[in-house]
């Protein structure tokens, strides 16, 4: 009896410890303020959106910040500089994960890699802060390569907006540092700067020669533009290399009268060289009108292992809503595709699990592959009727959640032309599942927006 209380009492005491461990954690974890309010809600609970499991939810969130702009940044640093205290978290992570049910309910789950400050880095990013407001947050970061947040402050250069030219001698002289993260680093945030980088074009031509920087060197050449000409005869010795796309992409953006595009189209025949193909012809948008024909037709016939509603055939239809964003002959063939997944033979044989994101479904299903045609079909035009009723259909019937929650964000990504699906919409708002509830309620503040577009 004695021991048996003894082993009760030690328990207790466990349990006691670790219910101040959580607050403890709790009070480590709580942000310094709320930060400023958008549209009701505070930056606090904006990022709290942003890390949810609605997509919809999360290009709210991106669309809060972006308003915010300057006045997010105190918010978003004391969230970026909080001390995260990993030696704590990594055990007490480890012990929640044994505890019994109802401990887990009451205790605070965290894990240490389940933090805020990617969130804040990505929202930063979208905020885009002017140069008055950011740098003299990053110039003490700056000030050393030893400095332990050095690296960070590289990349969050090129998430300055108005007055980013001032931190351009800062990655200018990361271009020279002995870490090669810090050079990555540096060349990916010029690459982020475009034109306003141009005083970097000398030492970007050198970081050609880094195999750590040379394809980020390669597109920030490209985007800086026509300043950047002093880089065409490097840039053209890498057309017979494993990187000749990204330099073929680069060089037409610096000089459109060149043959570089030629290049890209050629390529577009190549199974094994399609995909980077595609990307540079999407990096270029409307320059790369004279592949309209080719891409075409490679939408038309792509299918095979990518499947007619696959990763790749919704690549080419992304790629040509950059290139000819009202074409309508893309709309006639996405239809077509449309009917060709119905077809009664291309049925599932097998569940196969869901691989989500912002750009559609990676799994071979065919109600994916009827969603991710749908999505590209509105996209073009809101209020393609094909597409619109895929979409109403998925989020009245479809049993898999994450379809519909990705309808109800492709119909909030389409926005007010994409009208007739507001009853299937709020009818969504009853949905059994929490998150297409919230997608739902999104998509509809989104489109009956005064403001929308």
């Amino acid at each position: 009896m004695v021991r048996t209380n003894s082993m009760r009492n030690r328990r207790l005491a466990f349990i006691a410890i670790l219910a101040a461990g959580a607050l403890a954690v709790c009070a480590l974890l709580r942000p310094w303020s709320s930060g400023p309010s958008y549209q009701g809600k505070s930056a606090a609970q904006w990022l709290k959106l942003y890390r949810s499991s609605s997509i919809a939810e999360r290009e709210d969130a991106r669309d809060a910040f972006k308003a915010l702009g300057d006045q997010a940044v105190p918010y978003l640093f004391s969230v970026l500089t909080r001390s995260r205290g990993l030696s704590l978290l990594r055990p007490y992570e480890k012990v929640w994960s044994k505890l019994p049910q109802p401990l887990r309910k009451i205790l605070p789950r965290v894990s240490a890699g389940d933090t805020n400050s990617e969130a804040a880095k990505a929202l930063l990013s979208d905020a885009r802060p002017s140069a008055k407001v950011l740098m003299p947050r990053l110039k003490p970061w700056l000030s050393s390569p030893e400095h332990p947040r050095h690296g960070q402050a590289l990349l969050l250069l090129g998430y300055v907006g108005e007055g980013a030219a001032e931190g351009v001698p800062f990655v200018i002289r990361a271009l020279q540092n002995t870490n090669r993260y810090h050079r990555a680093f540096a060349t990916q945030s010029i690459w982020k700067l475009g034109a306003e980088a141009r005083a970097a074009v000398p030492a970007l031509i050198g970081a050609l020669d880094d195999p750590a920087t040379r394809i980020r060197a390669i597109r920030a050449l490209g985007d800086i533009g026509p300043a950047a000409k002093d880089a065409v005869p490097r840039l053209e010795q890498l057309l017979v290399t494993t990187d000749r796309l990204a330099a073929a992409t680069a060089l037409h953006k610096i000089n459109p009268q060149g043959n570089y595009l030629r290049l890209l189209i050629d390529a577009l025949g190549d199974p094994n060289l399609r995909s980077a193909a595609i990307q540079g012809l999407s990096e270029l948008g409307q320059a790369a009108m004279p592949a309209l024909d080719t891409m075409l037709k490679a939408l038309k016939t792509e299918g095979g292992r990518d499947r007619v509603g696959g990763p790749q055939s919704m690549t080419i239809a992304d790629a040509l809503r950059k290139i000819s964003p009202t074409n309508r002959e893309v709309i006639l063939i996405l239809i077509e595709k449309l009917k060709d997944v119905e077809r009664p033979d291309r049925q599932d044989t097998a569940a196969v699990p869901l691989a989500r994101s912002a750009y559609g479904f990676g799994a071979v299903s065919t109600k994916s592959d009827r969603l991710n045609i749908a999505s590209r079909l509105v996209w073009f035009d809101p209020a393609e009727p094909h597409g619109l009723n895929v979409l109403i259909e998925t989020l009245r019937s479809d049993p898999e959640p994450a379809r519909r929650d990705f309808a109800a964000y492709t119909l909030r990504q389409a926005g007010p032309g994409a009208a007739a699906a507001i009853p299937a919409l709020k009818a969504a708002l009853h949905d059994k599942d929490e998150t297409v509830r919230r997608a739902a309620a999104s998509a509809l503040r989104r489109m009956e927006s005064p403001g929308a577009k």
